[in-house]
């Protein structure tokens, strides 16, 4: 069996030597599982304790600060998320013992931010890191420098065309384990088992409310449909015969399940009437897909953008939360002059990177209108801009006397 490296492998191994507890929560069948037991494999540790079976669970459960601290560390518990209290057992023992990599907690929803009294009880001593499902690049077994890029030096037009592409896929995501995914075909259960695994997937953020399951599901496939809008929740509540809060309560409950991922504007200056609505997208592309139905008929124009832009946010949300430096990403736009930015790179000392997403397979410095007006707002803190085509060529769309602008092909993302 070939694993392949994924991105977020350097920045977990610096966070077990920086903190006790490094926390990997993503969606179900990304990855985290496979991930850990390589590094189980590689350096020796004892095998991960899964708290799906229940017999170990019960084990914990009767004495949780004794069976813990018997633990060699680092101690690697899978499927975290299982026991509520896990993360405030986990506390007590680090705080007797303040060295780093103790435990590695894995979730396929989010972990116990809430379990002491409304706080995490894992603050200060945590990292907390994001595992996406598998990015293009990830699949064709190929590494990502484009988030150091972004920001660094070798942004040349030239430098940037001796990259190696990756394969242009269809529109089936990046989870491992579904059919055709890591083939790059089309197989005939693919829908059925994109269902399955989000029906399978919905309960776990849902758990402990009262969320009606099949409007939440209505609600998934309703944003899923137009991965990446802007999120209007009086609209989506009116066209899908519920409440605003509601659907606002939805759109927690998929983001908690890792099913959908929210993209928050960016203002750059306050003063200005900037949308304060989120885009939110779905956390992977082939659920976008599925939810839009893209299998069943050459995808419309609308419907391609809605698709590219996923891929790209995908792949770049992957690259950030891989970086050893806290990149976000967010979005922008300006109602006053109907400007916008699907993407922006926010570095932690105020650099800004710009990014513009087509799907076509031409460009030019009419699709630059954008980034122009985001530079205008924003000045020497944007760095760069970047327009990510489905063309082949790179090329230079830098104005004069203005800052970088290069349109890039999708596959050097």
């Amino acid at each position: 069996m070939v694993i392949l490296p994924r991105l977020i492998e350097p920045v977990l191994d610096h966070a077990l030597t920086s903190a006790p507890v490094v926390v990997l929560e993503g969606g179900r069948a990304t990855g985290k599982s496979t991930i850990c037991d390589a590094l189980i494999a590689e350096r020796g540790w004892a095998p991960r304790l899964d708290l799906s079976d229940r017999p170990t669970l019960e084990v914990l459960r009767l004495d949780p600060d004794r069976f813990l601290l018997a633990q060699p560390t680092p101690c690697v518990i899978d499927e975290a998320q299982l026991e509520p209290e896990l993360t405030v057992w986990v506390k007590r023992v680090v705080d007797r013992r303040r060295q780093p990599g103790q435990f590695l907690l894995t979730g396929s929803a989010r972990l116990g931010r809430h379990a002491l009294g409304g706080s995490d009880p894992l603050a200060g001593r945590a990292i907390r890191l994001r595992l996406s499902s598998m990015t293009q690049r990830e699949l064709d077994g190929l590494g990502s420098d484009f988030i150091d890029r972004a920001f660094g030096p070798g942004w040349e037009p030239a430098r940037l065309a001796t990259m190696a592409p990756s394969a242009r896929r269809p529109w089936l995501g990046g989870l491992p384990g579904v059919s055709g995914v890591l083939g790059s075909a089309l197989a005939p259960s693919w829908e059925r088992e994109i269902a399955t695994y989000v029906e399978s997937v919905i309960p776990l953020g849902a758990a402990g409310t009262r969320a009606d399951l099949g409007r939440l599901l209505r609600t998934f496939r309703y944003l899923a449909a137009d991965s990446g809008q802007v999120l209007n929740a009086a609209r989506a509540a009116s066209e899908l015969g519920m409440q605003a809060a509601t659907v606002r309560g939805h759109v927690e409950l998929l983001e908690a399940a890792f099913l959908m991922t929210r993209i928050e504007a960016h203002r750059p200056a306050e003063h200005r009437v900037l949308t304060a609505h989120p885009r939110i997208i779905a956390s992977d592309p082939g659920l976008a897909a599925w939810a839009a139905r893209a299998w069943a008929a050459p995808p419309s124009a609308v419907l391609l953008g809605s698709l590219t832009e996923t891929v790209v946010a995908h792949d770049l949300i992957a690259d950030a939360d891989a970086a050893l430096e806290r990149i976000v990403v967010r979005h922008w736009r300006d109602r006053r002059n109907h400007k916008k930015i699907d993407l922006l790179l926010v570095h932690p000392d105020g650099r800004l990177v710009a990014v513009e997403v087509k799907a076509s397979s031409s460009t030019g410095p009419a699709d630059t209108s954008g980034l122009r007006a985001f530079v205008a707002e924003a000045g020497d803190a944007c760095v760069r801009g970047i327009v990510v085509y489905e063309g082949d060529a790179v090329i230079d769309l830098t104005p004069s006397g203005g800052p970088s602008m290069v349109a890039v092909p999708r596959t050097l993302l």
